[in-house]
């Protein structure tokens, strides 16, 4: 089980809802987005890795950054930080690690947005 701490690193719900005004149903409007785009992202990291094309990846990473920043995110949001990072650099093998801890950040995260208004660790 999470700690309310992990939770908040994970999804910070207050945050979101600060960053939106307070507006519940824009926030959810922005989570259904989101949620919506992590599939097409994680898929084209994946081709760019794949195909050796590490400026895909770290364009796409760049855009993870944004997706995870919009719902504050914050592990998602390292974690494509990373990833932009080693793809920036041209570490292949580097970068195959990163997006694999973004797809478990992502799984994570898909899980806490999922459960958004649900009584657990949100407020």
């Amino acid at each position: 089980m999470e700690t309310a701490e992990q939770c908040t690193e994970v999804f910070d719900v207050g945050l979101a809802l600060r960053s939106v005004g307070g507006d519940k149903e824009f926030l959810t409007e922005i989570v259904g987005l989101t949620q919506a785009a992590w599939p097409n992202l994680l898929a084209e990291i994946r081709g760019g890795i794949a195909r050796g094309d590490l400026y895909t990846v770290e364009r796409t990473a760049r855009l993870a950054k944004a997706a995870a920043r919009n719902v504050s995110a914050k592990r998602a949001y390292e974690s494509a930080l990373q990833l932009e990072a080693m793809a920036r650099k041209g570490d292949l093998q580097a970068v195959q690690g990163a997006s694999v801890e973004l797809k478990r950040e992502v799984e994570l995260l898909h899980f806490f947005l999922a459960a958004l208004g649900d009584d657990g660790c949100f407020p």
